[in-house]
């Protein structure tokens, strides 16, 4: 297990914009692909989120908040979940269950193949960038 980066997701539909969720994750580089975002279906702290957008880091544009009871663990990390159906097995999972898409952003190589400031990048290297970024945001 490797160390979790903690990473916000501003809220699309928000008034004042300040709303966020939080996720943790061990594989940052990979919020490049995620396509959504789940949160238990019973877990009070996330019902308002439910059905919203969020905007992805370093993309122009938003993913849905779905549910997910199988997935999601109210209560390892902050009980988020990004999914990254592309490059990971349980997300390929989730993303079946939820028919979301693939975006996949690492090449076979494991260079970033994704338009932007990290295209080409090996993943190592674009992961430590990500979280570099994200701590000057």
């Amino acid at each position: 297990m490797g160390v979790l980066t903690h990473i916000a997701y501003k809220v699309a539909d928000c008034d004042n914009g300040d709303d966020e969720i939080v996720i943790a994750t061990t594989r940052p580089e990979t919020l490049l692909g995620d396509v959504a975002v789940a949160v238990h279906p019973d877990d009070p702290r996330y019902t308002k989120y439910h059905g919203k957008r969020l905007r992805c880091p370093f993309r122009d544009d938003t993913i849905p908040v779905i549910t997910d009871a199988t997935l999601v663990d109210m209560n390892f990390g902050t009980g988020v979940v990004k999914i990254t159906p592309a490059h990971d097995p349980n997300d390929f999972e989730t993303g079946q269950r939820h028919n979301l898409p693939q975006l996949t952003v690492i090449d076979l190589n494991g260079n970033i193949n994704c338009p932007g400031p990290f295209y080409g990048m090996h993943r190592f290297d674009c992961r430590n960038e990500i979280v570099k970024k994200l701590e000057e945001m």
